[in-house]
């Protein structure tokens, strides 16, 4: 099932409902073995609760059970996320590597992998996800948007704009880590508000929503490759000579450096116009597309 509105959702709480319980059904299928899912399974898991984040904040306005939800959904993601952290380490890693890969990072490379493989044999108890996921279908379904679609649409369009915005100029200004990956999050948001609203018009909301799917990783990118800057500082002696630890610092502040030149004239491009304008006319195609 698409994640987007449809011409027969009766209304946005009706639209809430149904992709809510979607995403989330598909979520906790995961976990429905005793044992942990594999890493492509935590990522999809994660993945499926992170849109539905993205959905309550576009009705955030008019929900007025979002922060009890959002964060029941936040701590179980946050639950599962030792699942993936090694994958991620070690795919950032030959990522910045390359092929093939240098002979003085060959001892890092065994040590990523020996903790990947440890990851995967991790007993984690998937009980408590499970129970929150099951919970959260369960609510899902009373789950209600008080106050009028068009008013409702443009707040939330509005303050996900607006949202977006401070943390670029933050991450700009700073160019920061911290600040980058502030952006990172609220990006995400506008860009899950615009597949879920891309049905108003395709040949025009679809491409800002690629558009912002290139941001969003190059965004994500640039934090895991801080994460790996911070790991080499951690990792058994011997496993890294000086001169293979500064090759690897300097691969990774230039593929940071590089991901900067793109990011902010992207993010001028897709955050240009003021938010309420934009609200204003993403509202008015909501208006013709309902009818």
């Amino acid at each position: 099932m698409a994640y987007r509105f449809l011409e027969t959702d009766a209304d946005l709480t009706a639209a809430l409902r149904r992709i809510a319980r979607f995403e989330l059904g598909a979520a906790v299928a995961h976990l429905d073995r005793d044992r942990p899912p594999p890493p492509t399974g935590v990522h999809d898991l994660r993945k499926r609760i992170k849109k539905v984040r993205g959905l309550l904040r576009l009705v955030r306005p008019a929900f007025s059970a979002f922060d009890l939800e959002n964060a029941e959904l936040r701590d179980t993601a946050r639950a599962l996320a030792g699942l993936r952290d090694a994958e991620v380490r070690l795919a950032t890693f030959d990522k910045l590597a390359g092929t093939p890969r240098p002979r003085n990072l060959e001892r890092l490379h065994t040590h990523l992998e020996a903790e990947r493989d440890a990851a995967r044999h991790v007993q984690t108890d998937i009980a408590p996800p499970r129970i929150a996921l099951h919970g959260l279908i369960e609510r899902a379904a009373e789950w209600r948007v008080e106050g009028k679609d068009r008013e409702v649409l443009h707040q939330g369009l509005t303050d996900t704009r607006r949202a977006g915005i401070v943390r670029m100029k933050a991450a700009d200004r700073h160019r920061g880590v911290v600040e980058i990956h502030d952006w990172r999050k609220r990006a995400k948001d506008l860009w899950y508000q615009s597949r879920l609203l891309a049905p108003l018009w395709p040949r025009m909301l679809d491409p800002l929503a690629a558009a912002l799917s290139d941001l969003t990783e190059d965004l994500g990118d640039h934090h895991d490759f801080a994460v790996l800057i911070d790991l080499l500082h951690q990792v058994p002696p011997g496993t890294l000579s000086p001169l293979a630890m500064v090759d690897l610092h300097t691969r990774a502040t230039e593929a940071q450096a590089e991901i900067e030149t793109r990011i902010f004239p992207s993010g001028a491009r897709i955050y240009a116009g003021e938010p309420w304008a934009i609200a204003d006319q993403w509202v008015g195609w909501w208006k013709a597309w309902r009818g």
